[in-house]
């Protein structure tokens, strides 16, 4: 009889271990900054693609002071267009960028995105996590326009007050293949992503 209860025990603990390990298997996140293949998920989200923080340009194009605002650009160029596949980076579909924990919500007057860098296409910006994508989990000013081939677009935010440009993080989300990705960029940075206060 003895010997019947510690073979339960023992079948019991091993499935127990096995169902574990098969759960956490299925939260595998990119990390690392090399690209990989892999099937993301963060908050229930799944994305399947290539994470690949270098598969865009992405550069500060100016900051300047104009009418009492600073006002800060952003170009994106694909660096490699194409289906996703062999190393090439599909459209970018949208992006986004966390700010620095100096920067007050309330001092961000506007935003704008554009295909050339002369028309701008003015959006009310909001600072939240983006639900579309599962690569990053914490608040970020999106834009929501993406990329054409190998030509740049272009991205500004203005803002009432005089930060410093820093390291920030970003993430893009693009095409089934590419999926999403965490990179760093040159933003308006401070020691961390941003403290609103309201």
């Amino acid at each position: 009889m003895k010997t019947l209860r510690l073979l339960i025990f023992g079948t019991f603990v091993s499935l127990a271990f096995i169902m574990s390990c098969q759960r956490n298997g299925k939260d595998v996140i990119a990390t690392n900054d090399q690209p990989s293949s892999t099937s993301i998920q963060t908050d229930g989200k799944q994305t399947n693609g290539v994470c690949n923080p270098s598969a865009y340009a992405v550069t500060l194009e100016s900051r300047t002071y104009i009418n009492g605002n600073w006002q800060w650009i952003w170009s994106i160029q694909n660096l490699n267009p194409g289906n996703g596949n062999n190393g090439t980076a599909q459209d970018l579909s949208n992006w986004g960028m966390q700010l620095g924990t100096c920067v007050n919500w309330n001092t961000v007057v506007s935003a704008a995105y554009s295909s050339n860098g002369i028309t701008w296409n003015s959006f009310s910006p909001s600072y939240e996590v983006n639900p579309s994508q599962g690569c990053l989990s914490t608040p970020i000013v999106k834009f929501d326009f993406g990329t054409s081939g190998s030509a740049k677009s272009y991205y500004r935010l203005v803002v009432s007050q005089d930060y410093a440009q820093g390291p920030v993080t970003g993430v893009y989300k693009s095409g089934t293949n590419t999926g999403c990705c965490v990179f760093n960029l040159t933003g308006i940075g401070c020691d961390g992503p941003i403290e609103i206060v309201e």
